[in-house]
C-alpha cells in the first residue's frame, strides 16, 4: 500500500511539473545570457557557415633584361599571387588560422592539383580581412578555385 501511494505521489509531481504540455519547464523563457551562449556555441561549432572567401590571381614576372636604347625590357614568369578577402559573418564568434584550399584546373577543367595554406590572422565578428598568397601554380593551370576548409574558434 505504501508503494502504491508513493507511485501516485511521484506520478502527480511529474504531471504537475509538465504543466499539461508533456515536457517539464517548457514555459520558462531563456535569459539573454543563455541565448547569447547558445549562439556563441552554435557559431563556433560551424565556422564554415560564417566564413567566406573571394579571390583573384595575378601572374608575377621578374625582370630578366633592362630596357635599352633599341630594345624593350624582358620579363620571365615568377609564379603568381592570389589575393582576396575573407569575411566572417558571425555575430559573436571570433575565428583564427583559416585553412584555404587552392585547387588548380586545366583548360579542359580537369583537376590538376590541390594545395592548402593557413592564413594566421584573427577574424572578428562581422569583419572582412584581406590576404595575399605567393604561389607557384602548375604550368598547365588555366583556372583555379579557393575555398575555406577549416578555421579555429577563439575562446
Amino acid at each position: 500500500m505504501k508503494i502504491c501511494n508513493l507511485l501516485i505521489i511521484v506520478s502527480w509531481a511529474l504531471f504537475a511539473s509538465c504543466n499539461g504540455s508533456g515536457t517539464p519547464f517548457t514555459d520558462r523563457k531563456k535569459t539573454p545570457d543563455e541565448l547569447r551562449m547558445e549562439l556563441v556555441s552554435s557559431e563556433k561549432m560551424t565556422p564554415l557557415i560564417y566564413l567566406s572567401v573571394e579571390s583573384k590571381m595575378r601572374q608575377d614576372k621578374k625582370l630578366v633584361r633592362q630596357a635599352g636604347l633599341f630594345r624593350d625590357a624582358e620579363y620571365a614568369p615568377d609564379g603568381a599571387t592570389i589575393f582576396g578577402t575573407i569575411k566572417n559573418s558571425a555575430t559573436i564568434a571570433k575565428f583564427k588560422d583559416v585553412v584555404l584550399s587552392v585547387t588548380y584546373f586545366s583548360q579542359t577543367k580537369t583537376k590538376i592539383e590541390t594545395r592548402e595554406y593557413v592564413i594566421y590572422e584573427f577574424y572578428n565578428p562581422n569583419s572582412t580581412n584581406t590576404f595575399e598568397l605567393k604561389v607557384n601554380p602548375p604550368q598547365a593551370m588555366k583556372n583555379f578555385n579557393v575555398e575555406i576548409r577549416a578555421a579555429t574558434p577563439v575562446d
